[in-house]
């Protein structure tokens, strides 16, 4: 449909989740995947590489709170921290 981004059916064969685009903010090609960034009426900012929704700003927060639990737990008083 047009205005609309359904994900390819490559992680879950019988599921795709389509989202309304309101805006493109890049779409091209890097040496390895097709890029495609996203602004969505109801999920925000949307990346999608290979035609696969990676993350949304709606739903980032469970992505960033996963992936710093890891290094928090390792540093035994962590005071400042950055993780890129």
């Amino acid at each position: 449909r047009e205005g609309w981004f359904a994900e390819k059916e490559v992680l879950w064969p019988g599921q795709r989740l389509a989202l309304q685009v309101e805006e493109v903010l890049f779409e091209g090609r890097s040496a390895l995947q097709d890029v495609l960034v996203f602004r969505s009426s109801t999920y925000g900012t949307v990346l999608a590489l290979d035609g696969v929704i990676q993350l949304t700003e709606r739903d980032e927060f469970a992505y960033q709170e996963m992936i710093t639990h890891l290094p928090l737990f390792a540093h035994p008083a962590p005071r400042r921290v950055l993780i890129i």
